[in-house]
């Protein structure tokens, strides 16, 4: 029995494909909406993608500084003691600089207030000697003895007030552990530093070997 379909029977089953298609116009709309759900598809899994991509990077910088921290954490307790320690006396040598300015602020007022004082007494004194000096003349009375000895003059008077300054500053010095000391010559050659805790005793010469800030530095840092 020959089962080879014949050419009427391919142009017929043609025939019958092609009207299926030409009565499918409501399948092929579905097919254009299926592969536009597709592309719409697409983008949605596209954004998801580089979402998750953007929350990677995110978590990975998490990581790092989260090892960063733990780094920190196995640092040597000794090295953190040291450095709060520093950062302490550092504050402290700040605080006694601060201190000594406004002490020196002070002496510098009262040196003047002592001049002042001085200069006055001066005048006091010249009144005084003038107005002795015309009673001997007028034949009322005779000058006094040490007349001579009341006649001051403005430089004696600075001379004493550098002196009381100087005083003043030395006993400065000396509260805060810091006893200056002379040569042969009476010139401050060196300094003798007691430490805060009176146990340590340093030695630092002015001899200029060292800038004076390097020399303050120093002297605060033996003293604190």
């Amino acid at each position: 029995m020959n089962n080879t379909p014949s050419e009427d029977d391919i142009s017929t089953l043609i025939r019958e494909v092609g009207s299926q298609f030409q009565r499918s116009g409501a399948d092929l709309q579905a097919l254009q909406k299926t592969v536009q759900d597709l592309g719409e598809i697409e983008k949605v899994r596209s954004e998801m993608l580089q979402d998750a991509r953007s929350v990677l990077q995110d978590l990975s910088r998490t990581v790092q500084l989260t090892k960063a921290k733990g780094s920190r954490k196995h640092i040597d307790v000794e090295s953190v003691n040291h450095d709060n320690f520093m950062i302490k006396m550092d504050h402290k040598k700040f605080a006694v600089a601060q201190a000594i300015q406004d002490m020196d602020q002070s002496i510098t007022s009262l040196e003047a207030e002592i001049h002042q004082l001085r200069m006055e007494s001066l005048g006091l004194d010249s009144t005084r000697v003038i107005a002795n000096g015309a009673s001997a003349r007028a034949g009322k009375g005779a000058p006094q003895s040490g007349t001579d000895k009341d006649d001051y003059d403005e430089d004696d008077i600075i001379d004493d007030t550098a002196h009381a300054m100087a005083v003043l500053r030395l006993q400065l010095y000396r509260g805060l552990g810091i006893e200056m000391i002379e040569n042969d010559l009476g010139v401050y050659s060196k300094a003798r530093i007691r430490s805060h805790n009176k146990t340590d005793v340093h030695i630092v010469k002015f001899d200029g070997q060292l800038t004076p800030y390097f020399q303050t530095n120093l002297i605060w840092e033996f003293a604190s």
